[in-house]
């Protein structure tokens, strides 16, 4: 066997970076943070069940620009960050740590209809 050889997927994928610090978001799902255009075009990796790719109505309602803090995750399987965040079995890329705002109705049913739970984000009194 070859010793550069790796059966582990994530190391395969690509971070998902945001390209530029300008209109950012972060989806309200999983945290994951890019720019509206790589949303757009992209979606989200890590729920592809929501219908963000091409749908610049669709990436609004499921991003929000009100998030705080952002960390990398770049080996999720390996981060105590990721850990720590709950997100060390997500894409790797750059999170939020804290996102405001939530799914609208129609959303959380699509994606109870792929068999997904959704938990609301809490809200700041």
């Amino acid at each position: 066997m070859d010793d550069l050889e790796d059966d582990d997927p994530v190391a395969d994928q690509v971070p998902s970076v945001p390209i530029g610090t300008k209109r950012l978001r972060a989806c309200l799902v999983s945290k994951l943070v890019k720019t509206e255009a790589q949303f757009i075009e992209e979606g989200c990796e890590n729920v592809p069940e929501l219908p963000i790719r091409g749908d610049r109505d669709a990436m609004l309602q499921c991003t929000t620009p009100h998030f705080d803090g952002m960390v990398a995750l770049m080996d999720p399987e390996k981060s105590w960050v990721g850990r720590w965040q709950g997100i060390s079995k997500l894409h790797p890329g750059c999170y939020a740590l804290k996102v405001y705002g939530n799914l609208s109705v129609d959303m959380v049913e699509i994606l109870e209809e792929n068999g997904r739970t959704y938990t609301p984000n809490e809200e700041d009194d």
